[in-house]
Protein backbone atom coordinates (compact mmCIF):
# COMPACT_ATOMS: atom_id res chain seq x y z
CA UNK A 1 0.00 0.00 0.00
CA UNK A 2 1.33 3.26 -0.88
CA UNK A 3 0.18 5.92 1.45
CA UNK A 4 0.10 9.47 1.35
CA UNK A 5 -0.45 12.10 3.91
CA UNK A 6 -3.87 11.78 5.18
CA UNK A 7 -3.14 8.21 5.70
CA UNK A 8 -0.43 9.43 8.21
CA UNK A 9 -2.51 12.10 9.15
CA UNK A 10 -5.31 9.39 10.45
CA UNK A 11 -2.44 7.32 12.14
CA UNK A 12 -1.51 10.04 14.49
CA UNK A 13 -5.20 11.45 14.43
CA UNK A 14 -4.34 14.68 13.17
CA UNK A 15 -5.25 16.95 10.44
CA UNK A 16 -3.63 16.52 6.64
CA UNK A 17 -3.08 19.88 7.06
CA UNK A 18 -0.34 19.59 10.27
CA UNK A 19 1.00 16.79 7.90
CA UNK A 20 1.57 18.53 5.22
CA UNK A 21 3.42 21.56 7.40
CA UNK A 22 5.51 18.74 9.07
CA UNK A 23 6.21 17.63 5.36
CA UNK A 24 7.03 20.73 4.21
CA UNK A 25 9.04 21.96 7.24
CA UNK A 26 6.73 25.12 7.86
CA UNK A 27 6.02 26.79 11.08
CA UNK A 28 2.77 26.22 13.13
CA UNK A 29 3.70 22.49 14.05
CA UNK A 30 5.41 21.92 17.43
CA UNK A 31 8.37 20.44 17.09
CA UNK A 32 7.69 17.34 18.94
CA UNK A 33 4.80 16.85 16.78
CA UNK A 34 7.57 17.24 13.93
CA UNK A 35 9.46 14.51 15.01
CA UNK A 36 6.47 12.32 15.84
CA UNK A 37 5.26 13.03 12.13
CA UNK A 38 8.64 11.91 10.65
CA UNK A 39 9.08 8.53 12.93
CA UNK A 40 5.65 7.43 11.59
CA UNK A 41 6.83 8.23 7.79
CA UNK A 42 10.21 6.36 8.59
CA UNK A 43 8.12 3.82 10.56
CA UNK A 44 5.67 2.85 7.39
CA UNK A 45 8.57 3.48 4.34
CA UNK A 46 6.99 6.56 3.44
CA UNK A 47 10.33 8.28 2.44
CA UNK A 48 9.32 8.98 -0.54
CA UNK A 49 6.57 11.65 0.63
CA UNK A 50 9.18 13.85 2.15
CA UNK A 51 10.82 13.75 -1.87
CA UNK A 52 7.39 15.22 -2.56
CA UNK A 53 7.69 17.38 0.00
CA UNK A 54 8.33 21.10 -1.92
CA UNK A 55 11.69 21.38 -0.68
CA UNK A 56 14.12 22.85 -3.90
CA UNK A 57 17.37 22.09 -4.53
CA UNK A 58 18.13 25.84 -4.18
CA UNK A 59 16.76 25.83 -0.42
CA UNK A 60 19.47 26.28 2.32
CA UNK A 61 19.02 23.96 5.74
CA UNK A 62 19.00 26.14 8.72
CA UNK A 63 19.56 23.54 11.34
CA UNK A 64 19.22 23.77 14.87
CA UNK A 65 20.80 20.55 16.40
CA UNK A 66 20.02 19.82 20.00
CA UNK A 67 21.95 17.69 22.51
CA UNK A 68 19.81 17.45 25.60
CA UNK A 69 18.47 21.58 24.76
CA UNK A 70 19.49 23.61 27.94
CA UNK A 71 21.10 26.33 26.01
CA UNK A 72 19.18 26.25 22.28
CA UNK A 73 15.82 26.04 24.38
CA UNK A 74 16.92 28.59 27.55
CA UNK A 75 18.08 31.61 25.33
CA UNK A 76 17.67 30.87 21.76
CA UNK A 77 20.08 33.02 19.99
CA UNK A 78 19.42 31.23 16.55
CA UNK A 79 16.68 33.60 16.22
CA UNK A 80 19.06 36.45 16.49
CA UNK A 81 20.81 34.81 13.51
CA UNK A 82 18.24 33.65 11.45
CA UNK A 83 17.19 37.72 9.82
CA UNK A 84 20.64 37.72 8.95
CA UNK A 85 21.32 34.49 7.73
CA UNK A 86 17.84 34.83 5.62
CA UNK A 87 18.97 37.96 4.04
CA UNK A 88 22.32 36.81 3.31
CA UNK A 89 21.05 33.83 1.27
CA UNK A 90 18.31 35.82 -0.56
CA UNK A 91 20.89 37.78 -1.53
CA UNK A 92 22.46 35.07 -2.76
CA UNK A 93 19.04 33.82 -5.36
CA UNK A 94 18.46 31.04 -2.29
CA UNK A 95 15.68 30.18 0.40
CA UNK A 96 16.10 29.49 3.68
CA UNK A 97 14.30 26.62 5.66
CA UNK A 98 14.85 25.87 9.08
CA UNK A 99 14.42 22.80 10.89
CA UNK A 100 15.08 21.09 14.10
CA UNK A 101 17.19 17.63 14.93
CA UNK A 102 17.75 16.30 18.34
CA UNK A 103 20.76 14.08 19.56
CA UNK A 104 18.19 11.75 20.92
CA UNK A 105 16.44 10.48 17.49
CA UNK A 106 18.43 7.34 16.19
CA UNK A 107 20.98 8.21 14.10
CA UNK A 108 19.29 6.42 11.14
CA UNK A 109 16.33 8.88 11.45
CA UNK A 110 18.57 12.26 11.68
CA UNK A 111 19.83 11.14 8.55
CA UNK A 112 16.56 10.59 6.64
CA UNK A 113 15.22 13.52 7.94
CA UNK A 114 18.56 15.86 6.53
CA UNK A 115 19.09 13.72 3.37
CA UNK A 116 15.53 13.68 1.97
CA UNK A 117 14.75 17.32 1.92
CA UNK A 118 17.91 17.41 -0.61
CA UNK A 119 19.16 20.91 0.46
CA UNK A 120 21.79 22.77 -1.39
CA UNK A 121 23.95 22.94 1.67
CA UNK A 122 23.42 23.33 5.22
CA UNK A 123 24.13 26.13 8.08
CA UNK A 124 24.16 24.19 11.35
CA UNK A 125 23.70 26.21 14.92
CA UNK A 126 25.51 23.86 16.62
CA UNK A 127 26.35 25.49 20.17
CA UNK A 128 25.29 22.07 22.07
CA UNK A 129 27.46 19.78 19.51
CA UNK A 130 30.56 17.96 20.11
CA UNK A 131 32.79 15.69 17.75
CA UNK A 132 30.76 12.85 18.13
CA UNK A 133 27.36 14.18 17.17
CA UNK A 134 29.39 14.73 13.69
CA UNK A 135 28.67 11.60 12.00
CA UNK A 136 25.22 12.70 10.74
CA UNK A 137 26.56 15.34 8.85
CA UNK A 138 29.77 13.75 7.74
CA UNK A 139 27.64 10.90 5.87
CA UNK A 140 25.74 13.92 3.50
CA UNK A 141 27.35 14.78 0.50
CA UNK A 142 26.16 18.51 0.66
CA UNK A 143 28.38 21.23 1.95
CA UNK A 144 27.82 22.44 5.42
CA UNK A 145 29.27 25.63 7.76
CA UNK A 146 29.05 25.82 11.55
CA UNK A 147 27.75 28.06 13.78
CA UNK A 148 29.10 28.57 17.45
CA UNK A 149 30.75 26.14 18.14
CA UNK A 150 34.62 25.99 17.16
CA UNK A 151 35.25 21.93 16.52
CA UNK A 152 39.12 22.47 16.87
CA UNK A 153 39.68 19.06 15.93
CA UNK A 154 37.42 18.88 13.09
CA UNK A 155 38.02 19.74 9.54
CA UNK A 156 34.65 21.52 9.27
CA UNK A 157 33.97 24.98 8.46
CA UNK A 158 32.86 27.18 11.44
CA UNK A 159 31.99 30.50 12.59
CA UNK A 160 32.38 31.17 16.06
CA UNK A 161 33.26 34.08 18.12
CA UNK A 162 36.81 34.71 19.39
CA UNK A 163 36.20 33.31 23.11
CA UNK A 164 39.64 33.94 24.23
CA UNK A 165 39.73 37.54 22.79
CA UNK A 166 36.23 38.32 24.79
CA UNK A 167 36.89 36.96 28.04
CA UNK A 168 40.17 38.71 28.07
CA UNK A 169 38.73 41.94 27.96
CA UNK A 170 36.75 41.50 30.50
CA UNK A 171 39.70 40.20 32.75
CA UNK A 172 41.43 43.01 31.78
CA UNK A 173 39.15 45.50 32.50
CA UNK A 174 38.48 44.14 35.31
CA UNK A 175 42.35 44.22 36.20
CA UNK A 176 42.96 47.80 35.32
CA UNK A 177 40.13 48.85 37.90
CA UNK A 178 41.68 47.77 40.51
CA UNK A 179 40.84 43.54 41.03
CA UNK A 180 43.11 41.37 41.70
CA UNK A 181 40.79 38.53 43.56
CA UNK A 182 38.81 36.72 40.95
CA UNK A 183 36.14 34.61 40.39
CA UNK A 184 33.99 32.74 38.03
CA UNK A 185 30.91 31.66 37.16
CA UNK A 186 30.79 28.49 35.44
CA UNK A 187 27.37 26.67 33.62
CA UNK A 188 27.23 23.18 34.86
CA UNK A 189 25.68 22.15 30.73
CA UNK A 190 29.11 21.43 29.16
CA UNK A 191 29.65 23.09 25.91
CA UNK A 192 32.39 23.78 23.54
CA UNK A 193 32.59 27.64 23.99
CA UNK A 194 31.99 27.63 27.59
CA UNK A 195 34.90 25.56 27.96
CA UNK A 196 37.10 27.85 25.67
CA UNK A 197 36.08 30.70 28.40
CA UNK A 198 37.05 28.99 31.36
CA UNK A 199 40.05 27.96 29.75
CA UNK A 200 41.11 31.76 28.83
CA UNK A 201 39.90 32.78 32.57
CA UNK A 202 42.59 30.38 33.80
CA UNK A 203 45.29 32.03 30.97
CA UNK A 204 44.63 35.36 32.34
CA UNK A 205 45.16 34.57 35.97
CA UNK A 206 48.46 33.00 34.92
CA UNK A 207 49.19 36.09 32.45
CA UNK A 208 49.34 38.15 35.79
CA UNK A 209 50.94 35.90 38.16
CA UNK A 210 47.59 35.32 40.22
CA UNK A 211 46.45 31.80 41.48
CA UNK A 212 43.83 29.81 40.28
CA UNK A 213 41.76 29.21 43.53
CA UNK A 214 38.89 26.07 42.77
CA UNK A 215 36.94 27.89 45.79
CA UNK A 216 36.14 30.10 43.61
CA UNK A 217 34.59 28.90 41.06
CA UNK A 218 30.70 29.46 41.24
CA UNK A 219 29.08 26.25 39.28
CA UNK A 220 25.62 27.15 38.46
CA UNK A 221 22.93 24.98 36.64
CA UNK A 222 21.91 26.75 33.63
CA UNK A 223 17.70 26.80 33.95
CA UNK A 224 16.89 30.11 35.54
CA UNK A 225 15.32 28.68 38.91
CA UNK A 226 19.06 26.09 39.39
CA UNK A 227 20.83 29.31 38.80
CA UNK A 228 19.43 31.06 41.15
CA UNK A 229 19.42 27.69 43.79
CA UNK A 230 23.05 27.29 43.00
CA UNK A 231 24.34 30.78 43.55
CA UNK A 232 22.43 30.88 46.92
CA UNK A 233 24.09 27.61 47.78
CA UNK A 234 27.77 29.05 47.12
CA UNK A 235 26.73 32.30 48.88
CA UNK A 236 25.89 30.09 51.72
CA UNK A 237 29.23 28.27 52.21
CA UNK A 238 31.32 31.08 50.99
CA UNK A 239 31.30 34.28 53.22
CA UNK A 240 34.22 36.20 51.77
CA UNK A 241 33.92 36.26 48.33
CA UNK A 242 36.16 37.42 45.47
CA UNK A 243 35.66 41.34 44.64
CA UNK A 244 34.67 40.23 40.76
CA UNK A 245 33.18 37.62 39.06
CA UNK A 246 33.51 36.36 35.51
CA UNK A 247 30.58 34.58 34.15
CA UNK A 248 30.53 32.41 31.23
CA UNK A 249 27.28 34.42 29.62
CA UNK A 250 24.84 36.97 30.38
CA UNK A 251 21.84 34.62 31.93
CA UNK A 252 24.27 33.46 34.43
CA UNK A 253 25.47 36.76 35.28
CA UNK A 254 22.70 38.49 35.08
CA UNK A 255 21.03 35.87 37.37
CA UNK A 256 23.61 35.91 39.90
CA UNK A 257 23.06 39.71 40.13
CA UNK A 258 19.77 39.44 41.25
CA UNK A 259 20.66 36.22 43.41
CA UNK A 260 23.00 38.40 45.45
CA UNK A 261 20.70 41.29 45.76
CA UNK A 262 18.45 38.99 47.27
CA UNK A 263 20.68 38.39 49.64
CA UNK A 264 21.68 41.78 50.17
CA UNK A 265 25.07 41.56 48.53
CA UNK A 266 25.50 44.73 46.82
CA UNK A 267 26.58 44.64 43.18
CA UNK A 268 28.91 46.59 42.59
CA UNK A 269 30.18 47.97 45.75
CA UNK A 270 30.71 44.78 47.23
CA UNK A 271 31.00 42.58 44.13
CA UNK A 272 32.01 43.60 40.70
CA UNK A 273 30.07 40.93 37.81
CA UNK A 274 31.08 40.66 34.09
CA UNK A 275 28.88 39.36 31.65
CA UNK A 276 29.64 37.82 27.82
CA UNK A 277 27.37 37.81 24.91
CA UNK A 278 25.84 41.41 24.99
CA UNK A 279 22.28 40.17 25.46
CA UNK A 280 18.95 42.46 25.61
CA UNK A 281 18.85 41.29 29.41
CA UNK A 282 22.29 43.10 30.43
CA UNK A 283 20.42 46.29 30.58
CA UNK A 284 17.01 45.19 32.27
CA UNK A 285 18.62 44.18 34.88
CA UNK A 286 19.78 46.26 38.16
CA UNK A 287 22.47 47.35 37.77
CA UNK A 288 23.25 47.11 34.40
CA UNK A 289 25.56 44.10 33.65
CA UNK A 290 28.74 45.47 31.73
CA UNK A 291 29.45 42.43 29.41
CA UNK A 292 31.30 41.58 25.98
CA UNK A 293 29.53 42.13 22.48
CA UNK A 294 29.67 39.60 19.63
CA UNK A 295 28.26 40.38 16.13
CA UNK A 296 25.31 38.09 15.36
CA UNK A 297 24.98 39.59 12.13
CA UNK A 298 28.59 38.88 10.61
CA UNK A 299 27.87 35.46 12.43
CA UNK A 300 25.29 34.64 9.89
CA UNK A 301 26.75 36.80 6.87
CA UNK A 302 30.20 34.78 7.20
CA UNK A 303 28.43 31.76 7.41
CA UNK A 304 26.35 31.99 4.16
CA UNK A 305 29.71 33.74 2.28
CA UNK A 306 31.05 30.26 3.63
CA UNK A 307 28.66 27.97 2.53
CA UNK A 308 28.33 29.58 -1.27
CA UNK A 309 32.12 29.38 -1.64
CA UNK A 310 31.92 25.62 -0.44
CA UNK A 311 29.18 25.11 -2.93
CA UNK A 312 31.10 26.49 -6.06
CA UNK A 313 33.56 24.98 -5.15
CA UNK A 314 36.31 27.52 -4.87
CA UNK A 315 38.13 26.21 -2.14
CA UNK A 316 39.19 22.75 -1.15
CA UNK A 317 40.09 23.42 2.78
CA UNK A 318 38.24 24.15 5.30
CA UNK A 319 38.00 27.24 7.12
CA UNK A 320 37.64 28.81 10.78
CA UNK A 321 36.44 32.10 11.22
CA UNK A 322 36.61 33.60 14.91
CA UNK A 323 34.66 37.01 14.67
CA UNK A 324 36.21 39.47 17.26
CA UNK A 325 34.49 41.01 20.42
CA UNK A 326 34.25 44.52 22.26
CA UNK A 327 34.10 45.49 25.92
CA UNK A 328 30.60 46.85 26.66
CA UNK A 329 30.67 49.51 29.91
CA UNK A 330 27.99 49.32 31.72
CA UNK A 331 27.35 49.53 36.00
CA UNK A 332 28.52 46.21 37.59
CA UNK A 333 32.11 47.18 38.00
CA UNK A 334 33.66 49.37 40.64
CA UNK A 335 36.93 50.64 40.94
CA UNK A 336 38.97 49.64 43.39
CA UNK A 337 41.38 52.49 45.04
Amino acid sequence: MKYKAKDIARELGVSPATVSLALNNKPGVGEEKREEIMKKIIELDCEYLLKDGGVKRGDIGFVIYKCGGAIVDEYPFFNYLSESLNKAIEKNNYTMTMMYLDKSMPLNERYVALENFRYAGYIVYAVEMYPEDMEVFSKLNVPCVFIDNPFPTLAVDTVTVDNYLGIYQGFEYLYQMGHREFGYIKSKVAILCFEERMQAFEDCLRRRGLTFDEERIMEVGYMESETERDVGRYLDIHAKLPTAFLADNDLLACRAVQAMKKREIKVPDEVSIVGFDNRPICSFTDPKVTTVQLSGDEMGEMAVEMLMEKMSNKRKHTVKYKLGTKLIVNESVKELV
